[in-house]
């Protein structure tokens, strides 16, 4: 850098972009020191200098050029299917080769317009990402909150090897920042880069079994200082258990939908109800069972070759088939552990493993909570170290034994008449600890140190019948608390008490606090 001005600071290569050195703090905001004291001591260690964006002309870092066509991909299955249909039913070939010229002349213009808006800046410990051609963007990611960054690559970007970046900041709703798409060891450099900016450990990536490994280096070398937790989960078993899962709605969704097309047609007649009944009702049904059908399948091939390694104090987590994904996940951010069993799973012992971290809700394109898998099936044994990883000091024994969890008084049973057996809460000594569910029951067991906030909440026939919803709220997820429901009200205004004395007492010994 030739000089202190921010015009001074624009890298020539594009590759990385330094800001200025700043002459004076910010200013602290009024009432943030109070001199000597436990406030002004708190407020003298957090004065953070002003960062501003990028200057006009800083070279940004481009994204592949491929980027717009493979995020456009939907556009051309569909000028595709519309050609083969148009060919199937016509025999006018003429007009698929146009479809298809049409198809690839547009995308191209697209793509070289759209390539020219996109790209990304590192500008001090910030990552600004900018998009958009009609309707500008620019997003700014703060890299002092960074909690992972995790190696995408969805099969439409294998094929010509590239990958994506997800990047997700402690208090961030899902995946806070993507960058799609860079060339996989260019991705893996940003990557490294961007963990490093944030003084998080960098682990290290170890291939696919799809993937060749850099020139010179030994096959030991990827792996070596990684410790194996869970071995690669053998797709015989994943898609036994897949199936095992989805057996249950699958035939009842068949048994409802065949009893009601068999009543139906005795009633009204086979032939009614084949020309309008079944384009009313059960057309829409049959496909509702696919769409069943093609989750289970994509949660199969979204988990083959899973594996589970620890580096250090994150984990890190591989999977996938056609879409492999390399995540991490932070064992000093993890606020909750669950426990699901499916019950088609019950006679075999297996369990699946799922934790929370502490960003917001950590949505998915649907809207629905998602966790961190760390393992799709796996008897007790594994179970119980794959949670011990996660949270060291989880006695997992006592946490999945359906006599420690006390069930809700039995008024309480109407208004769960099938789940009351297999709903419950406990205080174990390091966790608190519910149950719930019913083709599904899961545990879910949450430190104290990672609760933030207690509630008791008390309905209209809640307080008719003298029960109350206990609710332990953890860093950032705001759609999977620990929920006691219908608790006696004496016992629930207890249990919150103990819960939050609990909390504040290992919140005070944890160094460094979660944030």
């Amino acid at each position: 850098m030739s000089g202190d001005r921010p015009e001074d600071a624009a890298p020539e290569d594009g590759t990385h972009a330094t800001p200025p050195q700043w002459e004076e703090p910010a200013t602290v905001a009024e009432g943030a020191f109070e001199g000597p004291g436990e406030n002004g001591a708190a407020a003298a260690d957090h004065v953070q200098f002003q960062q501003e964006a990028p200057p006009t002309g800083t070279v940004r870092q481009r994204l592949h050029p491929l980027t717009p066509l493979l995020e456009s991909f939907r556009f051309f299955i569909a000028a595709a299917a519309a050609a083969g249909i148009n060919v199937f039913t016509t025999g006018n070939f003429l007009f698929a080769v146009y479809i298809s010229v049409f198809a690839a002349v547009a995308g191209g213009i697209a793509s070289l317009i759209a390539i020219q808006y996109r790209g990304f800046v590192i500008w001090g410990r910030e990552l600004h990402i900018y998009a958009g051609v009609f309707t500008r963007s620019h997003r700014t990611v703060p890299l002092d909150r960074l909690q992972s960054v995790d190696l995408v690559r969805p099969i439409r970007a294998r094929l010509f090897g590239l990958a994506q970046l997800n990047i997700e900041v402690a208090g961030g709703d899902g995946t806070d920042a993507r960058l799609a798409y860079l060339k996989v060891d260019r991705a893996l450099a940003l990557r490294a880069e961007l963990l490093a900016i944030a003084g998080r450990p960098v682990a290290p990536e170890a291939p696919a079994a799809d993937e060749a490994l850099p020139e010179g280096a030994e096959p030991a070398a990827t792996g070596a200082a990684l410790d194996e937790v869970v071995p690669t989960v053998t797709a015989r078993r994943l898609a036994f258990a897949s199936l095992l899962e989805a057996l249950p709605v699958q035939v009842t969704a068949l048994a409802v939908i065949g009893s009601a097309f068999a009543i139906s047609g005795a009633i009204f007649g086979f032939g009614n109800v084949v020309t309008t009944v079944w384009v009313g009702f059960f057309a829409p049904a049959l496909l509702g069972y696919l769409q069943s059908t093609i989750s289970t399948v994509n949660k199969f091939l979204r988990n083959c070759r899973f594996r589970l390694s620890r580096d250090g104090g994150n984990l890190l987590v591989e999977r996938g088939l056609t879409d492999t994904s390399h995540g991490t996940v932070p064992v000093d951010r993890v606020t909750a552990v669950s426990f699901d069993e499916p019950v088609l799973w019950r006679s075999r012992g297996w369990r699946r493993v799922q934790v929370w971290t502490a960003a917001v809700a950590q949505q998915g394109g649907s809207g629905t909570s998602e966790s961190t898998m760390l393992l799709p099936v796996g008897g007790a044994e594994l179970v119980a170290r794959v949670a011990v990883e996660a949270v060291p000091e989880l006695d997992v024994a006592s946490t999945l034994d359906p006599e420690a969890v006390a069930r809700p008084p039995r008024r309480a049973r109407w208004r769960m008449p099938l789940r009351w057996k297999r709903t419950g809460a406990a205080l174990q000594e390091r966790a608190f600890v519910v149950r719930g569910g019913l083709l599904v029951n899961t545990y879910t067991a949450v430190p104290y140190a990672r609760i933030q906030a207690v509630d008791v909440v008390q309905g209209r026939v809640q307080r008719m019948q003298g029960l109350a919803t206990v609710r332990a709220m953890t860093a950032g997820n705001l759609w999977h608390d620990a929920v006691a429901a219908h608790r006696d009200v004496r016992e629930a205004v207890a249990m919150a008490a103990e819960l939050r004395e609990r909390a504040d007492a290992a919140a005070a010994l944890e160094r460094p606090r979660l944030s």
